[in-house]
């Protein structure tokens, strides 16, 4: 996948592979803004810990973001007091606000150089006809006491009809931060590995015992910090959300918005945040899982080129996460059959913030402290199935799959950078000609429950439309939900063929 200008102007870190078993009292998977806060915060009590990452720390969706901590998630205060009471939509608040304090404290304790600074949030409106939502949203926020202004229209340096604006929120580097992180448990001790991915997870007494990279790792508890739960202990988490991908591109820009970061509920969204005088993130093009349109992909980079009137994006990534039909993150034990394994997903797309959350309220948990807040967030809640958008949506996954058995086959040719599916044996490949001109194959069934993966031409992977997973060309995994990467043609470990033996090369 493209990197985000985070990662790239970031040096990364590397942590060793895991290559022997390890028995420990806590294992966090997962090694994101949600995993390593938890670990930063267990540390303060224990070093009997360790973290893996399937790939390497902070390159998934922690990252990726916009570089936003906010409490203003959009239009989420007004939902959540209509669909669970104005009990609920405060404490969500409370937990938001706390969280973005912790982070700054965080930050200024640790002195970690992660270009923070205070910032306005906006959420605006340039659609008549959404107005009165937002002023709804504007209702929601006096009921629960959040401190805020009412705009009227405005044509500079963004034209926007309404607006509601917080003021003293935070941006910063989430890459940056995350690497000042992984600094407070180098010095605590803490094991983190990377290239580790959680393969298998069996119950072992009263613990877990993981497969990794050919070990075993025993653990009294386990945290799982990914973007998908890795047990589901008949939760139906994947019934209860659906995984959305946005893109950001970084637009180099004439006037800044002067220190603000803006939110647009409209239709395509819209979410601007200037992170220097020059520099604007710019987000949209938010699209279900491997239904990338690269038509709609190239006029939402066309028209941002306009609006801001600059030759080009600098930098352009896209962001995936898990949303909730009822919109609260799933936070705590997976199920009663399951106390002691915790999941901290399904933040849609406030991150920055909810993995904060989370990990404050795991380690409550984990050291047997009593949480008012963490009752919202319980995993085996039954409302999101409730909600009509639950049964449109997982409808339509049904129908991916469906559909995804009976992909459109090409002919064993390949451009280079191509990627088409082919039947081989009767069985569905994908086919990928790197720069190289060397051809992999690798079965795109996946993994999971096995829906037929689609080529993503933007950042030339291969995507699942059922549930998310994502993989590499070469078939090695990007996210889950699944565990083990796509399958390889050759029976003789290698993933590739020579293109000018087994296939050939399109002119």
């Amino acid at each position: 996948m493209n990197e985000s200008y985070w990662i790239k102007q970031n040096q990364a870190k590397q942590y060793p592979k895991l290559d022997h078993d390890e028995h420990v009292h806590t294992l966090i998977i997962g090694g994101g803004l949600c995993g390593l806060t938890t670990a930063y915060y267990l540390s303060s009590v224990t070093n009997n810990l360790l973290v893996i990452e399937a790939d390497r720390i902070g390159y998934g969706t922690s990252g990726r973001n916009s570089g936003k901590v906010t409490v203003q998630h959009g239009c989420i205060y007004q939902k959540l007091i209509k669909k669970h009471g104005l009990k609920t939509a405060q404490l969500y608040y409370e937990a938001q606000k706390e969280a973005l304090e912790s982070i700054a404290s965080i930050i200024d304790e640790h002195h970690i150089s992660c270009n923070a600074l205070r910032k306005d949030a906006v959420l605006y409106t340039n659609d008549d006809t959404r107005i009165a939502q937002l002023q709804d949203e504007y209702q929601a926020y006096l009921d629960i006491g959040i401190p805020c202004e009412f705009l009227d229209s405005q044509e500079y340096p963004i034209a926007y009809q309404a607006a509601i604006l917080i003021k003293n929120q935070l941006g910063y580097d989430p890459y940056a931060y995350l690497l000042g992180l992984s600094d407070c448990l180098d010095q605590e001790g803490i094991k983190i590995y990377e290239h580790s991915p959680a393969t298998a997870i069996e119950k072992d007494g009263s613990g877990f015992k993981v497969s990794v990279n050919g070990h075993l790792i025993y653990a009294q508890n386990i945290v799982s910090a990914t973007m998908t739960p890795l047990l589901d202990g008949f939760t139906f988490i994947y019934a209860k959300s659906y995984p959305s991908v946005s893109h950001i591109a970084m637009m180099p820009i004439s006037h800044s918005l002067s220190n603000q970061m803006l939110y647009s509920i409209d239709d395509p969204m819209a979410s601007y945040h200037d992170i220097s005088q020059d520099l604007l993130l710019c987000g949209g093009y938010e699209h279900p899982c491997a239904k990338i349109d690269h038509t709609r992909y190239d006029e939402w980079l066309i028209s941002l080129q306009k609006a801001w009137k600059c030759e080009g994006a600098k930098a352009v990534w896209d962001s995936q996460d898990l949303i909730a039909f009822d919109h609260l993150p799933f936070i705590g034990s997976l199920s009663k059959r399951y106390p002691n394994f915790f999941i901290a997903c399904g933040f849609s797309k406030w991150g920055n913030t909810n993995a904060n959350v989370a990990a404050k309220l795991i380690c409550a948990k984990l050291l047997k402290k009593d949480s008012d807040v963490i009752n919202i967030f319980e995993p085996s809640r039954k409302y999101p199935f409730f909600q009509a958008q639950c049964f449109h949506m997982n409808m339509k996954t049904a129908v991916n799959f469906i559909k995804s058995q009976f992909p459109d086959v090409g002919d064993l040719s390949c451009r280079i950078n191509e990627g088409k599916t082919v039947s081989l044996g009767g069985r569905l490949y994908g086919m990928y000609l790197d720069e190289n001109e060397e051809l992999y194959l690798v079965d795109i069934r996946c993994p999971h429950l096995g829906c037929i993966c689609n080529f993503n031409e933007v950042d030339h992977t291969w995507d699942c439309p059922c549930h998310g997973s994502r993989f590499h060309y070469d078939g090695s995994i990007i996210k889950g939900p699944a565990q083990s990467p796509l399958s390889e043609y050759e029976s003789d470990g290698h993933n590739h063929v020579d293109s000018h033996e087994t296939l050939h090369k399109a002119d």
